[in-house]
């Protein structure tokens, strides 16, 4: 890994190096789709062989790919745009964002009503309006209450809440935008270790903002290595493959960890930094196996339905047998079925409105 130490971390960035100069990334696709089977596989195990469930605990784990690509392209977007037209607008930003994520969010919120009307599911309205609100990774990690259904929200909350306060600080203070990331990276586990030695600590107002800022960890990561690419600071060189495959290794060696421990912070960290080394050193055209696979048409294809396929797998993948498309192995025909129908008839219209908003057309 190569270091130019020209820059300095907390000044404003003012070109963009080649390797993100593209209008679409390689390889983010099929990181994409990796991370959606992994939740598919989890779930799957979870609801119909309990027996395994310790042995396969790779769905937070795909979660976290989630969150570290999110953090990377949102943060390379923004910038890019910022520098490419001498400015971020923000309400295009929102505006592209509610056309990608709201569309299909809020479509499955009502077909869940419905069915929880006729079928009797029993979700909550705590379920239903945190879940519509994005605020459910509050009600979640407070163990407020728990509905199948719409329990991933959780994860759509955490990136929702990302995406509307995170671009402010790269248009109005950047230096601030790197002080956060920085303190959600290094002092949110740092702090977390204080409070295994100071008892108080584990309770009250910082307790609670630990548990919030904690979940941002794999973002803020994905944000920081995008910051990192655009100074200069990361070029692994001839060494990039070899840092891939022991990031791999490190991955599921590690084992990700979903609970709120000193452990996990730390752990889960080393992760989020591993799975960064893997996009940086895969968005730029390579010739090795890792590369090609990542880049695979059929992963490909997968990557792009990802967001579909979370949203709608969280209905099939369950034990619930109130609802009769949840039961093996019909319900993975219309796990396989429902997300594209989605992506094509309906979604598609929103992303193509989505495009009318973007200033800068290489974002």
């Amino acid at each position: 890994m190569k270091f130019n130490n020209s820059a300095n971390l907390f000044s404003e960035i003012k070109t963009v190096p080649a390797i993100l100069d593209q209008k679409k990334y390689p390889s983010l696709n099929g990181l994409r789709a990796i991370s959606i089977i992994m939740v598919l596989i989890h779930h799957f195990i979870l609801n119909y062989n309990p027996y395994f469930q310790s042995l396969v605990f790779i769905g937070p784990l795909g979660v976290d790919v989630f969150f570290v690509i999110s953090g990377f392209l949102i943060t390379t977007l923004c910038i890019k745009e910022k520098i490419t037209t001498g400015d971020l607008s923000l309400k295009n930003f929102y505006i592209r964002r509610a056309l990608r994520i709201l569309p299909v969010a809020y479509l499955y919120i009502v077909v869940i009503a419905i069915l929880n009307y006729f079928f009797k599911m029993q979700v909550g309205a705590l379920s239903f309006i945190s879940s519509a609100l994005f605020i459910a990774n509050l009600s979640y990690f407070r163990r407020l209450q728990f509905d199948w259904s719409l329990a991933h929200y959780w994860s759509l909350s955490v990136e929702e809440q990302f995406y509307l306060l995170f671009p402010v600080f790269i248009k109005k203070k950047f230096q601030l935008y790197v002080a956060i990331l920085l303190t959600i990276i290094i002092l949110t586990p740092l702090l977390v270790y204080l409070q295994t030695l100071v008892g108080f600590l584990n309770n009250g107002v910082l307790s609670a903002a630990l548990r919030y800022l904690v979940k941002f960890q794999g973002i803020a990561v994905g944000c920081m290595f995008s910051v990192l690419l655009f100074k200069g600071y990361l070029n692994f060189g001839r060494f990039g493959l070899a840092a891939t495959l022991v990031s791999v290794f490190m991955i599921f060696y590690l084992k990700f960890d979903a609970f709120f421990t000193l452990q996990s912070c730390f752990i889960n960290l080393f992760i989020s930094i591993f799975i960064g080394i893997i996009i940086v050193n895969n968005i730029g055209p390579k010739t090795n196996l890792v590369y090609k696979f990542l880049n695979l048409k059929a992963l490909s294809f997968i990557g792009v339905l990802s967001y579909s396929i979370y949203i709608w797998q969280q209905l099939f993948l369950s034990n619930d047998t109130r609802f009769p498309l949840t039961k093996y192995p019909i319900n993975l025909l219309f796990l396989a079925l429902v997300p594209v129908l989605s992506y094509i008839y309906y979604e598609t219209f929103f992303l193509n409105l989505k495009k009318r908003f973007a200033k800068n057309k290489k974002a």
